[in-house]
């Protein structure tokens, strides 16, 4: 018989099928027991467990999914979630608490929590983080001060989008009269009147700014892990690439999360759902 696991602690994303995103958040998760002394495991909630083994140093990606098949999920007793999203994603609220109850009716004794995402109302860490970032790359800007624009996925979730402006409240506040410009925008959004709270898209804000002459962008990307989006050669540099062969000055902000703000916040709700 297998040994039962009393605890088991995940760091969890939505998942990915790009190796680089899993093993960034392998060093998340690896950075975060160095803080807390407590095991982390870095998931997915989907996708992860897909990708070839060969391309992640010979260690399997794990995903919910997976995890809920596997034999370890019989076993273990308590489960306890760090959620790597920075707003109350559907993933969180509504899947993975779907899933859990589910596992703990099929089995005694069996508990789970999961920690609040990583915003919070009167928390600047996440704006102090980009500011950070933007402040180291607005020396690049050749001749002008650099407009600002805060970018995310896009969501059909309001309260996900209200997260994003609040965070660009902030870091408009902090960057003050060292920029020329600032806007949130989305890279992408859903069709209809009623996902309009996600604009001005990215690309027809830098549209907008090109031809109002702006010469120097720097994108604060609201992402916490590279992959195709906000990758090196992702959805967003894919954007950017038309305007910066036409001359556009266009600098963008490393993903967030393994950022030592953001580190400090998963921190503290990884010791939220300690459960003795």
């Amino acid at each position: 018989m297998e040994k039962v696991t009393s605890q088991k602690y995940f760091l969890v994303d939505n998942g990915s099928r790009r190796p680089e995103s899993i093993i960034y958040m392998r060093n998340v998760a690896i950075e975060l027991e160095k803080i807390t002394g407590l095991p982390v495991t870095s998931c997915g909630i989907m996708h992860s467990h897909k990708v070839d083994t060969s391309k992640l140093g010979g260690q399997p990606g794990i995903s919910m999914e997976s995890f809920f098949l596997s034999n370890e999920a019989e076993f273990v007793k308590k489960l306890s979630f760090v959620p790597m999203f920075l707003g109350p994603s559907l993933a969180i609220t509504d899947w993975l608490p779907k899933k859990l109850n589910e596992w703990s009716q099929n089995g005694e004794n069996r508990e789970f929590s999961i920690a609040d995402c990583l915003f919070q109302n009167k928390d600047h860490r996440i704006a102090r983080s980009l500011s950070e970032y933007v402040f180291d790359l607005i020396p690049q800007c050749s001749s002008q001060k650099p407009f600002v624009i805060l970018v995310d996925h896009g969501t059909p979730l309001p309260e996900v989008n209200e997260v994003r402006e609040k965070i660009g409240n902030i870091l408009k506040e902090i960057l003050g009269n060292q920029i020329s410009g600032f806007s949130t925008a989305c890279m992408e959004r859903r069709e209809g009147t009623e996902y309009d709270f996600n604009d001005p898209l990215l690309e027809t804000l830098l549209e907008q700014k090109k031809a109002s002459g702006i010469g120097c962008v720097i994108l604060a990307q609201l992402f916490l892990a590279p992959g195709r989006h906000a990758g090196p050669n992702g959805d967003i540099a894919q954007i950017c690439a038309p305007f910066i062969n036409k001359g556009m000055e266009i600098a963008r902000t490393p993903t967030l999360g393994n950022h030592r703000l953001i580190l400090e916040i998963l921190a503290e709700r990884l010791r939220e759902v300690i459960t003795e």
